[in-house]
C-alpha cells in the first residue's frame, strides 16, 4: 500500500476515502491520534487518486464530492458479496463432508486417502528396489556374453529388469533402434505410466512425495479416490507424451518421475477456483510463485537432468481438466 497524504480532520478524510471508493480505488483511512492517512492498495491507483485528493484539498464542499450516501450503498453491496461466497464455500464444504464424491469416491475434507499412499508407497518401493535410477548389474555374469543373450536381456539382474520394465522404453531396445517408441509399437502400453513410480534420486522421489502428499490429499478427500486415480494417470500420460515428443538434442525420453502428476494436480486445485467460485481450497500466491519459478528454473542450466516436458505437460493438463470441468462439480 502506498499513502498518498492526509487530513487534520477526520470527517474530511473519511469523506475523501468515499470518493475513492465510488472511484473503484482500493484505499482506507488510517486513524492516528491527529493524523488521518490516506493509503491506496494498489500501485496503478496512485497518480489517480493524488490528482483527486489536490482537487478534494482545493474544494472539499464540491457537489462531485458529496458521495457519502452512493459509499454506504457500495460497502453495503461489498459486505452482501462477501456474506454470499461465504455462505456458497460453507455449503459446498457441508455438501463435500455429507455427500458422496464424484466417480464413486467418499468426498471429505477428512478421512483416508488410500490412492496418495498407495501411490507413495509402490514409487518408494519401486524407486528402491531399481537403486534410483542406477540398478546393480547382475555379479554372477559368465566372460561371454553372446548377442541373443544381450537382446533377450537373460543376463539382466532383478533391478534392471524391473527398471527396463517401468521405463517408458526397454533401454536396451532403445539403444539399439535409437526408437523411444519401440516398446509401446510392442503394445506395452503400461509404460505410459509406469516412469511415474521411478525416481533418479532419494531427494527427487521425496520432494515428489511431499508435494503429492500436500496437494493429492486434498483432492482425493473432495473429490474421492476414483478422481485422483484418473487425475494422476491422465496428467502422467500426457506428460509422458509431451517428454517424448520433445526432440531428443534438447531432452531425453527416458525420464523418470511423477513429477508430471504432481504438477497436474497443483496445476487443477490452481485454476479450479478461478471457474468455481465456491471452490473450499485454493493454493496462496506465494506457493503457486515458488512452484511456477522452481520449473522455470528447471528450464535453465542452473538445474540439469530435469523432465521438463512432463512438468508442462502435466500442469497443462491439469489446468485444462480444471477449466473444462462443470462449476458445479464436486
Amino acid at each position: 500500500m502506498r499513502r498518498i497524504g492526509g487530513f487534520t480532520d477526520p470527517k474530511l478524510a473519511d469523506q475523501f476515502n468515499d470518493y475513492l471508493q465510488t472511484q473503484q480505488i482500493a484505499s482506507k483511512v488510517d486513524h492516528d491520534g491527529e493524523s488521518h492517512d490516506i493509503w491506496i492498495r494498489d500501485e496503478k491507483d496512485v497518480d489517480h487518486a493524488r490528482t483527486a485528493l489536490q482537487e478534494f484539498t482545493q474544494s472539499p464542499n464540491s457537489a462531485k464530492f458529496d458521495v457519502s450516501a452512493e459509499a454506504a450503498r457500495l460497502r453495503k453491496e461489498q459486505e452482501a458479496e462477501k456474506k454470499r461466497k461465504l455462505s456458497m464455500q460453507r455449503k459446498s464444504q457441508q455438501s463435500l463432508r455429507g455427500s458422496s464424491g464424484s466417480f464413486g469416491g467418499r468426498a471429505t475434507m477428512s478421512g483416508p486417502i488410500p490412492v496418495v499412499i498407495g501411490m507413495i508407497i509402490v514409487c518408494g518401493l519401486a524407486s528402491y528396489a531399481t537403486s534410483f535410477g542406477n540398478p546393480r548389474p547382475n555379479r554372477n555374469l559368465p566372460d561371454r556374453l553372446t548377442l541373443e543373450a544381450i537382446e533377450s536381456g537373460d543376463f539382466l539382474s532383478f533391478e534392471q529388469k524391473l527398471f527396463s520394465a517401468f521405463c517408458f522404453a526397454d533401454p536396451i531396445q532403445y539403444q539399439k533402434t535409437d526408437d523411444p517408441w519401440v516398446s509401446i509399437k510392442k503394445g506395452e502400453l503400461w509404460r505410459f505410466i509406469t516412469p511415474a513410480f521411478l525416481h533418479g534420486s532419494p531427494m527427487h522421489l521425496v520432494f515428489n512425495m511431499m508435494a503429492l502428499f500436500t496437494l493429492g490429499s486434498v483432492v482425493e478427500r473432495l473429490h474421492g479416490s476414483w478422481f485422483l486415480a484418473l487425475l494422476l494417470i491422465v496428467c502422467q500420460i500426457v506428460g509422458t507424451l509431451v517428454q517424448v515428443l520433445l526432440p531428443d538434442w534438447l531432452e531425453s525420453p527416458m525420464a523418470i518421475g511423477a513429477s508430471g502428476a504432481v504438477f497436474g494436480v497443483f496445476g487443477y486445485i490452481w485454476i479450479r477456483p478461478k471457474f468455481q467460485p465456491s471452490y473450499p481450497v485454493g493454493i496462496p500466491p506465494f506457493n503457486v510463485y515458488l512452484m511456477l519459478g522452481f520449473m522455470f528454473a528447471c528450464m535453465t542450466p542452473l538445474i540439469q537432468g530435469i523432465a521438463n516436458g512432463a512438468h508442462v505437460g502435466g500442469l497443462v493438463i491439469g489446468m485444462v481438466i480444471a477449466a473444462a470441468l462443470p462449476k458445479s462439480f464436486g
